[in-house]
């Protein structure tokens, strides 16, 4: 049978989708180059020629899986015609899609140690787009709460999100998203009704 040659590229991609889905499954420790080029059908030669170590490729893989969170958000926050409730708006819209993949993740084959730094280097990554967006919310007087640091006030908003998405106590999305728009009420001094009704339809 004759060998499929691919782009460079492709097979660079191929590779750290594979890696991403062995760490997910295995772990750090359990995934190891040759069981990478195993299930990729690749020499040794080959992995050396895109990665430098085993470490290089499971950065990539991380990489990789934030990419397409990271796309969005950033869609979201640069889109100059939205307001600041609007952005948050569509934020919501898009967390539970987002949130139930991760957790899909979580309970069919997710290493809960790989799952649990994909999701804060995900929330890290976030930082400075959530940062742009505060900014944008004081500029447009959306913001009315006086911001000592819009850093560490975006870390604060995106961990406490997320904190309460996963807890275990409430089940209902709709219901932690009402929670969400409640204290953001509070803590940025904004309106988030109509965050919140657009939010419920989900």
């Amino acid at each position: 049978m004759a060998r499929i040659v691919k782009a460079p590229d492709v097979r660079k991609q191929e590779l750290i989708e594979i890696a991403l889905k062995q760490f997910l499954e295995n772990g750090y420790e359990k995934t190891s180059i040759r069981s990478i080029l195993k299930e990729a059908g690749g020499e040794i030669g080959m992995f050396y020629h895109y990665f430098k170590s085993k470490n290089e490729i499971y950065e990539a893989a991380l990489e990789n899986y934030n990419e397409k969170y990271i796309v969005r958000f950033t869609e979201i926050v640069n889109t100059v015609d939205l307001s600041f409730e609007e952005k948050m708006n569509q934020i919501f819209i898009y967390l539970p899609d987002s949130i139930s993949e991760y957790s899909q993740m979580c309970t069919d084959k997710g290493n809960p140690e790989i799952m649990t730094i994909l999701h804060a280097r995900t929330l890290l990554k976030i930082v400075p787009l959530f940062e742009q967006l505060i900014l944008d919310g004081i500029e447009k007087k959306s913001i009315a709460a006086p911001v000592p640091s819009i850093h560490l006030l975006s870390q604060f908003i995106l961990f406490g999100m997320s904190a309460i998405i996963h807890d275990r106590e409430v089940d209902s999305m709709q219901e932690k998203i009402r929670h969400i728009n409640a204290l953001l009420s509070k803590v940025l001094d904004t309106n988030m009704r109509e965050v919140q009704n657009e939010a419920n339809k989900k």
